[in-house]
């Protein structure tokens, strides 16, 4: 646009020169010279005031271009500013989010920890041997001794064993503050994998006086020594691995052990 407008002006220039030198050609041979001259100076100064409207366009438009320039660029410059500003919050967001998650990780760990060393300890018995007091729950559990036998029971209560039997005296006391109710199935050997439940029947003959320990309630504060028979094979008599396994309450809340060695 700019060239055009200036090879215009170049022309409209050379036009203007060759009317003035015509004009001063024809000074000397025409009558007309005072109208001739005012015609002629009108069309120059008609052509300066074309010559002078093309430069001031040409000027306005360099600026509007240097303006438009400028604020396009100042439009980049801040959407590469905004866009930096972006970056950076959605890197701080990915850091605070990393952050976030390896402190949860470690809590879940520490947690996960605590609760297997809470399990450890719950799942550890306490183990004790014949002759010492095993507390489970609030009850004392001691086996007093135990020994081997073919059959327990009186002349008119006898029970005969199909292999062997292991009699075991042991004393129940109660530590609560309420009444209990025991059983000869609180007692179980066991022997490896293998558990071994109590003869109910041979249990309440070798207790010749009384049931033993047939749901026998005892109070708060008193003991009751009685007889469980258990019928086992020779094995499980000479085995240095078998154990008495006692528990509070007819679902096993808790259990503790007493070897038998």
């Amino acid at each position: 646009m700019a060239d055009e407008e200036r090879r215009q002006l170049d022309e409209e220039k050379r036009r203007l020169e060759q009317e003035r030198r015509e004009f001063e050609a024809q000074k000397q041979g025409t009558g007309q010279k005072k109208k001739g001259g005012c015609l002629r100076w009108a069309l120059i100064i008609f052509g300066v005031l074309i010559l002078f409207g093309a430069c001031t366009a040409l000027i306005t438009d360099d600026d509007t271009l240097d303006e438009d320039g400028q604020e396009a660029s100042t439009e980049e410059e801040v959407e590469e500013e905004g866009a930096a500003e972006e970056a950076t919050e959605d890197e701080e967001a990915t850091d605070e989010e990393a952050e976030v998650t390896e402190t949860e990780s470690g809590e879940q760990e520490e947690s996960a920890s605590e609760d297997e060393d809470v399990v450890e300890e719950e799942e550890a018995e306490e183990v004790v041997g014949v002759g010492e007091p095993l507390e489970v729950d609030g009850i004392e559990f001691t086996v007093n001794e135990w020994y081997q036998a073919d059959t327990v029971g009186t002349d008119f209560m006898t029970s005969e064993a199909n292999d062997t039997y292991i009699v075991m005296e042991v004393t129940v006391t109660n530590n609560e503050n309420e009444a209990i109710t025991v059983d000869s199935d609180f007692f179980k050997i066991i022997e490896g994998e293998r558990v071994f439940e109590p003869d109910s029947s041979a249990s309440m003959d070798a207790n010749e006086d009384d049931l033993g320990l047939f749901l026998e309630e005892i109070n708060p504060g008193s003991s009751r020594t009685a007889s469980v028979v258990f019928d086992v094979t020779q094995d499980v008599v000479d085995s240095d691995e078998k154990q008495l396994q006692v528990q509070s309450g007819f679902w096993g809340t808790q259990t503790g052990i007493i070897n038998l060695q």
